[in-house]
């Protein structure tokens, strides 16, 4: 990717592994590195594990509430691409993002320790962060969709893209998030 555009361009990554409210290790995760040092990422990456889970809903907003406390680098001259990527099967708590009401959710008025997810979002979105979500389950369409109408009444609809994610090809998502990243690129900062 980094060959096709500036030079000087600068790749980062971080990453956020969250479970369910509950869980001991209701999260995992790995501050900004800047490539070529990006391989304790990777390291973090591949040691996750499915674990955990009482109900259908895992804690997205504190996973979303985690990035926003990276140390995220972008002054008024940088033209930077801020990009988080969501990868998820199940929704977060509350109707904002599911309607499967109580045998979903043990927690539909929400999690008393994180922001609410529209918060969350309409920060992501303000801050300029480019915001691409995966669709891994059907279980996520109404929070996908509700996300999208944040952006949508915002003008900024070019700023969420979903992303398809193949059950069957899990590898496909690398591909998949490469290409939505050389585009934002392209036409942001081009």
């Amino acid at each position: 990717m980094k060959e096709k555009f500036d030079k000087n361009s600068v790749l980062g990554m971080a990453f956020v592994a969250y479970r369910d409210f509950n869980d001991s290790n209701r999260f995992d995760t790995i501050d900004i590195h800047q490539a070529p040092n990006i391989h304790p990422v990777e390291a973090k990456i591949a040691s996750q594990q499915a674990t955990g889970g009482a109900d259908l809903c895992e804690d997205v907003q504190g996973g979303l509430d985690k990035a926003l406390k990276f140390s995220w680098k972008k002054d008024g001259s940088s033209r930077a691409a801020q990009i988080l990527v969501w990868v998820g099967d199940c929704p977060r708590r509350t109707s904002f993002c599911h309607n499967g009401g109580s045998g979903w959710d043990s927690y539909l008025s929400g999690l008393p320790d994180v922001p609410l997810m529209i918060d969350l979002i309409n920060e992501i979105k303000n801050r300029g962060i480019f915001l691409l979500l995966s669709d891994f389950t059907d279980y996520v369409k109404t929070m996908i969709e509700n996300i999208e109408k944040i952006y949508i009444a915002d003008k900024k609809q070019s700023q969420v893209k979903p992303v398809k994610l193949d059950q069957n090809d899990t590898s496909s998502l690398l591909k998949e998030i490469t290409e939505q990243v050389n585009t934002i690129i392209a036409s942001e900062f081009m």
